[in-house]
Parts: structure tokens; sequence; C-alpha cells
């Protein structure tokens, strides 16, 4: 069975091919695998870590490209699910003149991520899991919320360590208020906590680093991360806080950034995990070496187009590092 198991959404992303271009005013697309989750299972894979990915696509040509994108990684899909009755997921991002990314999605009522039913779960993958990895994008519709609920509350029971991506994306909640609730309903399961200042200030009320982070643990994780693009990321136990810069690369597109940072932070803790330390009573080096590994995780992930494709391995992230330290 997998160490890190992952569940949500699988999609196709359409990447605009214009830089600096919103999508009403891009000349065109590529097609690429994504979705957060997906892509966490990805950098887990190419990390060299033993990854899993529950969802579910459509049993067209683009749920094909998934599933085969997915494959070539190395990522296990016993609970990766095909449906006829369903198209994937469709996802169109441009990347403006600030550097973010601007989505448009093809998902409510179509798509085939929120199509998971909790009668389609594999117990027994999820509760022999070491790391259980979900994000907020999985509460935006029926049956898939059900779905990650009763998967959540498997890993919790079996006592796993739960990881959550807040992950804002405005334009699939039917209201910021529904969305910031189903967040904090995500933060009480969690043990591990990974976003951005955007997500901290929207959840709580502040941009102040460790007062808004400080309010995040009193939800019940045991660490959180906060991300801040070119910025030092953040870090926050209870115990120990501090900064860790960020690389200085040549940047291309945004999209997948975060995920692939997750990717490094899980597998850095599950390295953790297998040689008996504790996973969250880390000394202030232990935790510089963590977020600067999976710092290089994002930062050679934006030197490229297309999430899964960029995501770099074990190797390359080792020879950044290296070369940039």
């Amino acid at each position: 069975m997998p160490d890190i198991v992952t569940i949500g959404e699988a999609l196709i992303d359409f990447i605009s091919v214009q830089k600096g271009a919103l999508i009403e005013n891009s000349s065109g697309f590529m097609a690429a695998p994504g979705g957060a989750p997906a892509n966490v299972a990805v950098a887990v894979a190419k990390l060299g870590g033993n990854s899993g990915f529950i969802g579910k696509v459509g049993a067209d040509s683009f749920g094909k490209m998934i599933r085969n994108a997915l494959a070539e990684a190395g990522v296990g899909l016993k609970s990766f699910k095909m449906d006829t009755s369903v198209n994937t997921t469709l996802a169109f991002v441009a990347t403006g003149e600030n550097g973010e990314p601007d989505f448009t999605f093809y998902r409510n009522h179509c798509g085939a991520d929120i199509a998971l039913r909790p009668d389609e779960l594999d117990v027994g993958y999820i509760s022999e899991a070491k790391i259980f990895h979900f994000g907020s994008l999985n509460f935006t519709n029926e049956p898939l919320k059900s779905a990650t609920i009763r998967a959540v509350e498997i890993a919790a029971g079996g006592k796993r360590t739960i990881s959550f991506d807040p992950n804002l994306r405005p334009s699939l909640w039917e209201s910021l208020r529904t969305a910031k609730v189903e967040m904090e309903n995500g933060l009480e399961y969690a043990d591990i906590v990974k976003l951005t200042e955007e997500e901290l200030e929207f959840l709580t009320g502040t941009a102040h680093l460790l007062k808004g982070t400080d309010l995040i643990l009193k939800y019940g994780p045991r660490l959180v991360v906060v991300t801040r693009g070119g910025m030092p990321t953040f870090f926050n136990n209870g115990i120990i806080t501090c900064e860790v810069p960020a690389f200085e690369v040549d940047f291309v597109e945004a999209t997948g950034a975060g995920d692939a940072f997750v990717g490094g932070m899980l597998v850095s803790m599950l390295e953790r995990m297998k040689v008996g330390l504790p996973m969250y009573e880390m000394g202030e080096d232990e935790v510089r070496e963590m977020l600067t590994f999976a710092n290089a995780c994002g930062a050679l992930t934006v030197t490229k187009k297309g999430v899964i494709p960029a995501l770099p391995f074990l190797k390359e992230v080792q020879s950044f590092i290296d070369n940039n330290v």
C-alpha cells in the first residue's frame, strides 16, 4: 500500500501559451494533466516516495491522459476511477502580468472529480497509508464532499497523519462565506496545513504571519506553513517559528508550485517517520532543512509550463540545492 495517499481532483489544465495575458486575451492553450491532489501524488512519486491517488475522471481521452501521466510518474492507481457517465474536469489557466494564475473551471454539475462516491472508497487503502492528504476543493460539491469526509474519518480513526491544503479558488464556491466555513472544517481534521498568505488572511482576518498561524493552530493542526511566492516561507508549530528564504529562479508559470512544495514537505516528514524521528518535534535546523527542500521543489516547478511535467525528480532537487545553498 502507498505511504502517502491523496484524494480529490484530477483534471486537465489548459494553460495559456501567452505570458502575461488573462484567459480572455490568450491566443492559445496547451493541455496538461493537473489537479492539486493529483499533483501532490505525482510530486511525491517523482521525489522517490510511494504515493497513491484516490479520485475520478471521465472514461474519455482526457481521463486517459491523466491516467497515463500518473502511471508514468509511478503513482498507485488502485483507487483511480474512470466513469463513462461523466466528463473529465477541465481548467483553463493563464498567468496575468502580476504573475498570479487566472483560472476558469469546467467542473460544476459535470466534472468527474466531484462524482466520487463514499461507497467507492477502499477503506484499507486509506487506513494503511502513513500520511493522508486532501484539499478544500473536495468540499465544494457532492458526492465528493461526503466521500472526502468519510476518507478523512477513516484516516483519523487509524491515527494517520492528515495533511490539508485550503487552496482558495473563489469561482468554485457558491459564496466566500461557504468557502471559509468548509475550509475551517478541513482545519479541524488536519495535523499539517500548508497555505498561502492570501489564504491565511482569508481564514484568520489578519496578514500577520505569527498571529495568523497561531489562530490556525487553535483549530488543532500540529504545524502550519505559509508559502509566500518569492518571499521567505514561514513555519509555526507552536514551539518554533522561523522563516526560510525562497529561491530566485527564472519564472515561467506559478501553477502547481504549492503542490510541489507540499510533496517535498510530506516526503521529508515521511522520512522522519520511517527512521523513528518524531514528526512534529523538530529542531530549528531540521525545520530549515525540510523547508529548503520543499522550497526547491516549488522553485523548480515554476521554471516550466504544465504542472505534472514540471514537477522535479529527487536528483534535480538535490542538484539545485547543492548549487544554490
